[in-house]
This record gives C-alpha cells, structure tokens and sequence, in this order.
C-alpha cells in the first residue's frame, strides 16, 4: 500500500517537474511576445539556467553618485537593449583612464574639437552610424566627441565636460562647439542626482511598491527562474522599475504604431512636484556655468531642446490622455525655452521640426520606447546642422 502510495507522488512530482521545464521554456521562448510588463521583469533572467546569457542583453551603464549614470568602458559591439523592444550594437571608450565610457574614442591628439552633451537622447539608442550626433558631425565635417550618458541630467553633464573636456590640469585646447541637450526629464534626473550625493533638499518620494526578497537564494531564482519571476511580479503588484516604464494606451493609424503614457514620463516631467522644481534650479545653474566656461575660451554653446512624444504627437494621445496631461509633459519644454529667451542662449526648439513628420503618420519614435528611432534622428540631424549654419556657428576653422 505504501509502495504504490510512494509511486503515485513520485508520479506527480515527475509529472510536475515536467510541466514546471516546458513553462520555463515557453515563457524564454515567448518573450518578446509578452505583455511589457513582462517583458521588462524578467529581462535579467537567464536564457539557460546557469549560463551568462539573459533574456535581454545586460546593461552597460550602471548608478554612479558622481554622474547618476555612466557607461562601462572597454565594451566591443555590445548588444544593447535601451528597453525590450529597442536593441542596437555599443563600443565604449575610455577617457583619459577614467572610468566612463564613451561612444566617442579619446581624440588622438588629446584635443576635444567639439562636443555633444546629454542622457539617452545624445547616447542615442540606435546604431552609432544612426545617432544624430555623428550624423551632423558628417554633415557639417565637424569632428564631435559624443559624451551623452543614459539616465543623466545637467548637472552629470557639467560635471562630464568639466572632468574630461575641460580638465584645466592638462592644458587642453578648449572645444570651440558644445551642443547641449534638453529632455524634460532632466529636472528630475538632477534631483535624482542631487539625492544620490545627499545634497538635496526635498525629501524623496515614499516608494509605494514593495521590494523583491533578498538572499542568495532568491537572487538565483530571479536570475534561472521565470516562473518565479512572474510569480513574485503577480504577488506584489506594482513593481518599481517594471510598470511605471509600461506604455497604457495606444494608437495604431496608417500604419503608424504608437503607444505612450507610461508613468514614468507623467511624474518625471511634473513640475507641480517639489522635487522636479529643485530641480529646475540645478539644471539652470549646470547650464549657466558651462555655457560661461565655454564661451570664456571662445566657444559657442548651443542648447537643443528635445521634446516628448506625447507632445509631438499632440493630436493624437490629446483626445486619448487629456489637454492637461499632455500640456504637463510639455512644461519642462516650456521652461527651458524661457529659461533659454530670459538667458539669451543660443536654444534650439526640436517639436517644429518634428511635429510635421508626426503630423504625416511618420513613425520617428519607436513604437513602445520614448526614443527617437533611426529616422527621427535623421530629421533632427538635418534640422541641426541647418540651425549652426544659418546662427553662423560653423564660422570657425578647426
């Protein structure tokens, strides 16, 4: 009796290993058909239990409390994704020795002719030969060093061209061009910084979604297992990191496919909050001392102000998310243009340029990322090098 009792749970237990694999091998082999969500939970886990190969290419960039975020150097072709839906190929250098790493090699002769500064935007997630960095640097024949930084705000970028464009130790003949970029969430990324260093003053939001468990056994788990991923993701609800960067609504029209919303870009671009105000502060104060480094050494500073989604696509997610959402992604804009009109900056607003292409039904963002694809940068890349031409900004020999 007890024989065939022992027999049938060996039974079960067998028959539930088995459907335990073929799960765990479904959902790896279902995954860039899976809701977002999902999709961006179980990025860290491994294609093969026990392997070095995860479902979504591992991160080059990693939290810095000097920049907020900095790329690893020494990467060769390394398979990025920027979100699950959006992967392209990084070769990052080094500085200096520094440990930063650059889509831009070191200039041979230690000189930075001119340089690009900014987040995600500049770092762009596409190909290199893509960016709209390299694309004006071809286009005007200028040689731009590309120092952008995913996850970063003004003040990580004053802090980036002082320590390795700069760098008055080394003497080094000082850029005669810098093209700074603006993204709305800049504001909250210098908060983010400031509450990195613990120089900041407004207290940081309560985190509302509880933290997975820790130990050693759980971090295997949520390394090999998906089904303990999901699992953990079901139980908890709203994880931090994972729904806020989900897109709610969608719109797919002429072959456009377009989804936005997510609430991230909402809270990151609020200004109501305190701690995106203190952050206009650090972000104007950023810009204001390099713009006066730069032009102390003769240089031109040049700020370009890229906009969200949701605003260049106005006159679709308006009817979908409401006036007063989409006019709140817009404010961070709208000051920064101000900012740049009371300050007398050399400013260049992007959503004139972009929006007849979004009027057109032409996909210039990627369908469930904030960024600008391949052909949105084309276009701003173009735009660019017109707006240095006809500011006289290329009169200079280099």
């Amino acid at each position: 009796m007890l024989r065939k009792v022992a027999e049938r749970v060996l039974v079960v237990i067998f028959g539930l290993l088995i459907a335990i694999l073929l799960a765990e091998t479904a959902v790896r082999l279902l995954y860039i058909h899976l809701p977002m969500g999902l999709q961006i939970a179980l990025r860290d886990v491994k294609v093969v239990p026990f392997s070095d190969s995860h479902l979504a290419p591992p991160s080059l960039w990693q939290a810095d409390t000097d920049y907020q975020t900095i790329v690893r150097p020494g990467a060769i072709d390394s398979l990025q994704a920027g979100s699950p839906s959006v992967t392209f190929h990084v070769t990052s250098y080094a500085w200096w020795g520094g440990r930063v790493g650059f889509r831009s090699p070191q200039p041979q002769d230690g000189n930075v002719q001119a340089v690009a500064l900014g987040d995600s935007f500049t770092f762009c997630f596409t190909e290199l030969s893509d960016c709209w960095v390299t694309l004006v640097s071809q286009r005007t024949g200028l040689p731009i060093s590309n120092l952008g930084q995913p996850v970063t705000g003004s003040t990580s970028h004053a802090r980036l061209y002082d320590d390795f464009v700069a760098k008055p130790d080394l003497k080094l003949a000082q850029p005669r061009l810098v093209l700074w970029e603006f993204y709305g969430n800049d504001f909250n990324d210098d908060y983010g910084l400031a509450a990195l260093d613990g120089t900041a003053r407004t207290p940081p939001l309560a985190q509302s979604a509880p933290p997975p468990a820790s130990g050693a056994i759980a971090k295997w788990l949520r390394e090999n297992s998906a089904l303990y991923v999901i699992a953990g993701s079901l139980l908890r609800g709203k994880q931090a990191g994972v729904d806020e960067f989900v897109d709610p609504d969608q719109v797919a029209l002429d072959g456009l496919d377009l989804w936005f919303g997510q609430s991230y870009i909402r809270d990151a671009f609020d200004l109501s909050q305190p701690r995106n105000l203190e952050g206009v502060g650090l972000s104007e104060q950023a810009i204001l001392w390099t713009r006066a480094r730069v032009e102390k050494n003769g240089g031109n500073f040049v700020v370009l102000v890229f906009p969200a989604k949701e605003e260049v696509y106005r006159p679709l997610t308006e009817p979908v998310m409401g006036k007063a959402a989409v006019d709140a992604i817009a404010a961070p804009r709208l000051s920064l243009l101000e900012f740049c009109a009371a300050q007398k900056l050399n400013c260049l607003d992007l959503l004139p340029i972009l929006s007849p292409w979004a009027d057109d039904r032409q996909q210039i963002y990627y369908p469930t990322d904030p960024h600008l694809n391949a052909l949105g940068n084309h276009v701003i890349a173009e735009a660019i090098g017109d707006f240095l031409q006809r500011r006289g900004l290329l009169g200079f020999t280099f």
